[in-house]
């Protein structure tokens, strides 16, 4: 029988994993330089209600990475906590690196006095939305969007 696989561990992503980070998201298909990776860890290691994390394996390899956001919302007392990216090493997927970052999310919006939690998900993310599916996470209206007429994203 093979050993159990060690439960990863989470914490704060740090300017030192950026690169880390950038060839995460590269496996999601977003080609995210790395001054904008380590621009968003600084912002969300100020304190505000940005948050980013990674797991890392027993090597302390990182092996996925979350980005969370809280906002406030204008029609509820309560918060929002809205997950806007989430990526586990293709090679350590199944092995409990999702849940692990999952669970930190959640621990996080608590924290921030969240109410709801939300994903965004591109449509043909299939198996991330069974994924979220398990973690308590159902279709809840559309999200339409729209890029600024002076943005830089393609």
């Amino acid at each position: 029988m093979p050993a159990p696989t060690p439960t990863p561990s989470t914490r704060r992503a740090i300017d030192e994993g950026a690169p880390h980070i950038v060839a995460l998201l590269a496996q999601l298909g977003y080609e995210t330089p790395l001054d904008i990776v380590r621009r968003n860890i600084a912002l969300s290691n100020a304190g505000g209600d940005d948050a980013a994390f990674v797991a890392v394996d027993e090597n302390a390899q990182i092996v996925g990475c979350i980005g969370l956001h809280a906002l406030t919302m204008f029609h509820l007392a309560g918060r929002l906590g809205r997950i806007t990216a989430l990526v586990v090493e293709e090679s350590a997927r199944g092995s409990g690196v999702g849940h692990a970052l999952m669970a930190a999310a959640h621990a996080w919006f608590d924290k921030r006095g969240c109410e709801k939690f939300e994903v965004t998900s591109s449509d043909h993310r299939v198996a991330a939305h069974r994924f979220y599916a398990r973690h308590g996470y159902a279709r809840d209206g559309q999200r339409l969007a729209r890029k600024s007429q002076t943005s830089s994203l393609t």
